[in-house]
């Protein structure tokens, strides 16, 4: 378990918005392996 977790400043837009949106299914979409796969394929381009 870590105590601190360090995120690049350039990449902490596009973790806010996956918090938000799987945090909130009901206003986007639910969790599926698509959903994942999208997110995945985002953060590798990052």
């Amino acid at each position: 378990m870590l105590e601190r977790v360090e995120i690049d400043e350039e990449d902490v837009d596009l973790l806010t918005q996956f918090l938000f949106e799987a945090s909130s299914p009901e206003l986007f979409e639910p969790i599926t392996v698509d959903v994942c796969q999208r997110w995945v394929s985002r953060m590798e381009r990052v």
